[in-house]
């Protein structure tokens, strides 16, 4: 049974705390193991029906993490207060979701996804169009990365330009695969039409699919 969207949250803060300790302490290895902790949870808070913006409070809390790590050791410490109040934040807003909107929470049936099959390759960065048939609530996809470099995939509407996949933030299978990931699921994206922007270094992608909720 999956974990509580709550207790996914408890569980970030806690692998949030464990990763700044280390950062604290120059362990790098510990830190390390400590963000892929916080990684994996995110990854679960992302697919859960938490609402968007409490995804993104935990997205950004994320690479605030993330840019710790590549930091030089000497200021970690400076930056230890300011992580620690945000996941404070971060706690204090989901308990608050918990208790005035218990419907995010599971209690409400959350409709089916829809599958689209694209099939399309991305030896280069570049952008190709999408049409759906219809305009999507949640939005995720499906595909493998070849290479062991960079990809991210945005969806682009207008103005708006939405990061929708980050190979450094969502789960890739030791074959390259991944299967609707999505880092901020495509709340932002308003239309059935928008444009696949995909950035990649040194390696390939091939987008099999197109998940959605209508």
């Amino acid at each position: 049974m999956a974990d509580e969207p709550i207790e996914l949250v408890q569980k970030f803060v806690d692998s949030f705390h464990t990763t700044q300790d280390s950062l604290n302490k120059n362990d790098n290895a510990g830190a390390a193991d400590g963000y892929k902790q916080m990684l994996d949870v995110y990854n679960q808070i992302s697919a859960s029906n938490l609402d968007p913006m409490h995804k993104e409070l935990a997205y950004d809390q994320l690479v605030k993490t993330y840019q710790g790590l590549q930091e030089p050791s000497s200021s970690h410490s400076v930056h230890a207060t300011t992580h620690i109040i945000a996941a404070a934040v971060l706690l204090v807003l989901f308990s608050f979701l918990v208790f005035f909107r218990p419907t995010v929470f599971g209690l409400a049936t959350a409709e089916p996804k829809i599958m689209q099959d694209v099939n399309i390759a991305f030896t280069e960065s570049g952008s190709r169009a999408i049409h759906l048939d219809a305009t999507p609530k949640a939005l995720s996809i499906s595909g493998k990365i070849d290479g062991d470099g960079m990809v991210r995939a945005y969806a682009v509407t207008g103005s708006e330009r939405t990061l929708l996949f980050d190979s450094d933030l969502v789960r890739v299978n030791d074959d390259g695969t991944f299967t609707a990931a999505c880092v901020h699921c495509g709340e932002g994206v308003s239309s059935r039409d928008f444009a696949l922007d995909v950035v990649v270094q040194n390696a390939a992608l091939t987008v099999y699919s197109v998940e959605y909720r209508k």
